[in-house]
């Protein structure tokens, strides 16, 4: 039988490198040289730099272990719920992009299946392999709160993409408070699988309002902290949710390990 690839925060880091280069690599070699807005580069074409990511990311989760990976059904089954909150949030974003007028039927098909490659490429990388790296180390809450803050500090890479500084901060900083909530729900489920799906839920939903009305949402000047303002009653959730997670609880350390139901 295989042994499973055995992870530690210093082989989790340079694999997340390797991802990155991927990512950035293969768009600008796919790339026309010019630098555009995230949703001009999400739904007008397959974002192979995301699909070559999300393989990579897949192999190395599956050499890992699928258990430790967290590549498993909900744990207990009625934990799903608690994605209640981002999954609202990405329901109402949807229903607004409906009332204000959708793009045609294959801009939303590409649209969709990039950020399907996005939220399965992002939550392998960071709620699966670079956590489970950084538990070999680390104790759980120095994991957490590392794990998000390299989440949000690769989306500031975006600038090389899109040439907006403000904008890949704002949205570096989201995406740690962000990465918390989605981390928490990764921990109290057990499995990496609810929030793959949420997350590619909530992008889609995010940048298909600004692929309808890209003029829209970039002449508010205010539109900057948007990011920030959503992302605060998510991260408070996830502090929420792991209010009872201390780092003696080994339960929490290991997906193979039963654990007490929280109240």
């Amino acid at each position: 039988m295989r042994a499973p690839l055995q992870l530690n925060p210093v082989r989790a880091l340079l694999i997340m490198v390797v991802w990155v280069a991927l990512t950035i690599g293969i768009g600008y070699a796919v790339g026309d040289g010019e630098k555009h807005p995230l949703a001009y580069a999400a739904s007008n074409q397959i974002g192979w730099p995301w699909l070559a990511a999300a393989a990579f990311a897949g192999v190395v989760a599956w050499l890992a272990g699928a258990d430790a990976m967290g590549l498993r059904r909900p744990s207990p089954a009625s934990s799903i719920k608690l994605v209640w909150l981002p999954l609202t949030y990405a329901v109402i974003m949807l229903t607004v992009d409906a009332l204000i007028g959708l793009p045609s039927p294959g801009v939303i098909a590409i649209l969709a299946l990039n950020m399907l490659f996005v939220g399965l490429s992002e939550e392998l990388m960071f709620r699966s392999i670079v956590f489970r790296g950084l538990l070999a180390r680390f104790r759980l809450w120095p994991a957490i709160l590392l794990t998000s803050f390299l989440f949000g500090i690769v989306h500031s890479l975006n600038v090389f993409t899109t040439g907006q500084l403000d904008q890949a901060v704002l949205q570096s900083a989201a995406a740690g408070m962000q990465g918390l909530a989605y981390l928490a729900i990764r921990i109290r489920t057990r499995s990496v699988w609810p929030m793959v799906i949420v997350h590619a839920l909530w992008d889609f939903s995010l940048i298909l309002s600004a692929t309808t009305h890209p003029a829209e949402a970039g002449a508010d000047a205010g539109w900057t902290w948007t990011p920030l303002l959503i992302a605060l009653p998510v991260f408070l959730y996830g502090l929420f949710l792991l209010r009872h997670v201390g780092n003696n609880d080994e339960g929490w350390r290991d997906d193979d390990a039963s654990t007490k139901a929280m109240p």
